[in-house]
């Protein structure tokens, strides 16, 4: 595991923010991934049934993994993965105790920029359509909804993929 500190900042109450770029086998980010799991699966227990779920990251797709932690306390993570026919944004949560402090939007800011970092275009990502705040968060930060692609199934009625245009950085 090799993590970095991107930057720092100071939340509006006071709190330090530290941005770091870890990787995929960091024990911190598989910690906040494993809480996203307990929270978001039982949501959909009753649609997947026994069905097989795509796939998850792997070290060997995975480009960037960011931790955001307040305080030193991990409070978010967000993963940029490189698939043969696309960017990916994965794994996007927030620790329940660190929300509405605008972070979510805040991670995709930054995943954006490691995208153009390294050549993407665009980006894509996938939800599920019993994650209402996370479809309107796409929305609200200028995600538009597109068909669904592979891996995921459109016929499973669950997914809802995203795309969005990237411009180069100003300056």
């Amino acid at each position: 595991m090799t993590a970095t500190t991107d930057h720092a900042s100071t939340l509006r109450d006071g709190r330090t923010l530290t941005w770091e770029r870890t990787t995929w086998d960091d024990p911190r980010g598989a910690a906040l991934r494993d809480a996203m799991d307990a929270e978001i699966g039982p949501r959909y227990a009753d649609l997947r049934g026994d069905e097989p779920r795509p796939a998850p990251p792997s070290s060997e797709d995975v480009v960037l993994v960011l931790l955001v932690l307040v305080d030193g306390a991990v409070a978010a993570t967000g993963t940029l993965r490189r698939l043969p026919d696309r960017w990916e944004v994965k794994r996007l949560f927030i620790d329940a105790g660190h929300r509405r402090l605008g972070l979510a939007g805040a991670v995709l800011a930054q995943l954006e920029d490691g995208a153009r970092e390294h050549g993407a275009g665009e980006l894509f990502l996938q939800t599920g359509n019993r994650q209402p705040e996370a479809i309107a968060l796409y929305e609200h930060e200028g995600w538009e909804r597109t068909e669904v692609f592979v891996p995921y199934d459109p016929a499973d009625g669950i997914s809802v993929c995203f795309r969005k245009g990237l411009t180069a950085p100003v300056g």
